[in-house]
């Protein structure tokens, strides 16, 4: 039943989204936009993108190998499968995925797996706010920008595109840092943590809270990376070089398109689109991607044709190759599509 009703609320999102991304929009001139794309630029930003996985395969071996040695190219195919489950369903599945194949093929506990995901994400937190605060410098170097913003009323408050991008950004870093200190906690401050955590996990029903208590001490473990300082900053090091890539490519995208654009908006761009990523939608988060993607080259006065199509390239470019990547890696790891989803549910 709450599945149900997440789904049908990100639907709902998704929808509305999508809405105003395309209301009002010229077809044929966005046709025309694609048209004058610099394909070899295209294939080669695609390629650049997909090296930025094998990035964080590495940055993986390093987090995974307090709990087992696994080298980044056997830890690839697996990293891949789990980002195609995330394009593909809602909720951010392929998390839980991907750490059930890994359990499963290399015989570690798939909580400790989990909780390694679970680093990675905050490290991609911790790099995404820098690039946040990069990016929102856009507002203070670059001129060529609206004079009137459109604003909207929220919780009674009339607020401008501008500021609900950086409350929603704010939020963000909040939810980020405070999952960051958490772990600590849970490392050293281990019992008055837990204790903490299960008085909250016992109100929430259907036997959560048991099966918190019983995958605590292994999900701890995979947390392990957070007590050796070599290889945190290791860590640190290669998260802010896949994102340093990602940035990259879509600077690269804007090149293959001829447009001009500040590294400071693309930087911002890719901040709050990925932070957009957290809000309930349906899978890959179609719909709030684009939606502040859009808002905020319309708030740098680009025209609305060229900004919706740049983003929804960037969306394809990160959707599209790692899904088709992801399913050849679930044929030749020999896996089970509807088994892996089923699986999940269970989870």
């Amino acid at each position: 039943m709450i599945k149900k009703k997440r789904f049908y609320i990100g639907l709902i999102v998704t929808l509305i989204c999508l809405y105003f991304v395309f209301r009002g929009l010229d077809f044929k001139q966005l046709i025309g936009i694609l048209k004058k794309i610099n394909m070899n630029i295209l294939v080669l930003t695609i390629l650049i993108y997909i090296f930025g996985y094998y990035i964080r395969a590495i940055r993986w071996h390093f987090i995974l190998k307090h709990i087992k040695e696994i080298k980044a190219i056997e830890l690839f195919p697996y990293l891949v499968m789990g980002f195609m489950f995330n394009n593909i369903l809602p909720a951010r599945a392929g998390e839980f995925i991907r750490a059930y194949i890994t359990g499963e093929r290399k015989g570690i506990s798939k909580s400790s797996t989990f909780a390694t995901i679970v680093i990675e994400r905050v490290f991609d937190g911790l790099v995404m706010i820098f690039y946040f605060i990069l990016g929102y410098t856009a507002f203070h170097f670059v001129k060529e920008q609206v004079k009137n913003p459109v604003s909207f009323n929220l919780f009674g408050k009339e607020m401008t595109i501008k500021e609900a991008v950086l409350l929603f950004a704010i939020g963000g870093c909040v939810v980020f840092l405070g999952i960051f200190i958490l772990s600590f906690f849970l490392l050293y401050k281990k019992e008055p943590t837990v204790n903490f955590l299960h008085s909250i996990t016992k109100k929430i029903p259907g036997g959560f809270s048991n099966t918190f208590l019983k995958l605590i001490d292994t999900f701890i473990e995979g947390l392990g990376v957070l007590r050796n300082k070599k290889d945190l900053f290791i860590v640190f090091f290669y998260s802010f070089l896949a994102w340093t890539v990602e940035v990259f490519t879509y600077y690269l995208m804007a090149y293959a398109m001829n447009i001009k654009i500040s590294f400071f908006i693309v930087c911002l761009i890719m901040a709050v689109a990925n932070f957009a990523i957290m809000t309930p939608s349906t899978s890959g988060g179609v719909g709030p991607f684009e939606f502040f993607g859009v808002a905020i080259m319309l708030l740098f006065s680009f025209q609305k044709e060229i900004a919706v199509t740049y983003i929804i390239l960037i969306h394809s470019m990160i959707l599209l190759p790692i899904i088709f990547l992801g399913i050849i890696f679930v044929f030749t790891e020999g896996l089970n599509f509807n088994k892996l989803i089923k699986t999940e549910k269970e989870e």
